[in-house]
């Protein structure tokens, strides 16, 4: 990628509530999980009967191999349950950066999109994530899940670590409530540079790293962090606990969320199998985060 003015193709299907989990792990694992769940009917009546899994990434030479990928495995679920069939847009950053987006408000958190709106929330504990295809504006249930978290156990004056940054929101929510620094990392360049964006915007380039890093090959830090904060997804879980662990000290603690309910039983598993304790569960439709300490060796 070069720069947000890129492109971005947007995967779709529509497929009944009771399937989803399927096809979210499969755009997971090719969409490097940019994968949202929005829901069919009227929630007002209590009428939804599916679901439109979507999935995002950047246009590039490898965009006709992956509709190939997606469609093939789209195909083999169709022997098993109904679904649509794949839609693929195309989506310009200028077009998603022209949109309406509104100040977001958990508790006393003020997510902007803007910064001339700052004067309007000074009594607000207040960062600016400008509305780009970088995952992360604080709509999604899990981000709000982990802001709340994060309050909750947050020490201040204490560095911590943010795994899958996206935009940079919760380390940056973080250093407003009282993290000394943030060492920041994702896979993608696109959120890698929002993230640098936004923490500038924010007045808080000065304490946070932001890197590109792999965390399913690797993480690769000089400092002990105090907490860790990982809003993944079930798969990068799957794969990547075993290098999460081993920047968790004991007693220390891991913020873990983007766990669908129906995967929340396996990955808390898999944590207890690195030596880790669940301290808290939270759960917010489809969605569960959970508060993780490492047990002494």
């Amino acid at each position: 990628m070069n720069s947000s003015k890129n492109n971005w193709i947007k995967y779709s299907v529509v497929v009944s509530e009771e399937f989803v989990e399927p096809v979210v792990q499969m755009f997971s694992r090719f969409l490097y999980g940019n994968v949202i769940i929005e829901k069919e009917g009227d929630p007002e009546d209590g009428i939804i009967n599916e679901s439109i899994v979507s999935g995002y990434i950047p246009k590039n030479k490898n965009s006709e191999e992956l509709e190939n990928n997606l469609n093939s495995g789209l195909s083999l679920f169709s022997g098993v349950f109904d679904l649509s069939d794949l839609k693929i847009t195309e989506i310009s950053s200028e077009i998603w950066e022209k949109q309406k987006f509104d100040p977001i408000i958990i508790e006393d958190v003020a997510i902007l999109p803007f910064k001339d709106q700052i004067n309007n929330f000074k009594d607000y504990i207040w960062v600016i994530i400008e509305p780009s295809m970088a995952f992360g504006t604080g709509h999604h249930p899990t981000t709000k899940m982990c802001i709340t978290l994060i309050k909750k156990y947050l020490v201040k004056d204490k560095e911590i670590i943010d795994l899958g940054c996206g935009s940079g929101i919760l380390g940056l929510v973080a250093l407003k409530i009282g993290a000394k620094s943030c060492f920041s990392i994702d896979v993608e360049e696109e959120s890698v540079r929002a993230s640098i964006k936004n923490a500038n915007d924010s007045d808080l380039s000065n304490k946070i790293r932001i890197e590109k890093q792999d965390l399913l090959k690797s993480i690769d830090i000089d400092f002990n962090p105090d907490l860790v904060i990982a809003n993944l997804n079930s798969f990068l879980f799957r794969d990547g606990l075993i290098n999460i662990s081993d920047i968790v000290l004991p007693e220390k603690k891991i913020i873990a969320s983007g766990i669908l309910i129906e995967n929340l039983e396996e990955i808390e598993s898999i944590f207890d199998s690195y030596n880790f304790q669940i301290i808290e569960r939270c759960k917010s439709g489809d969605w569960a985060a959970i508060v993780a300490q490492k047990k002494d060796a």
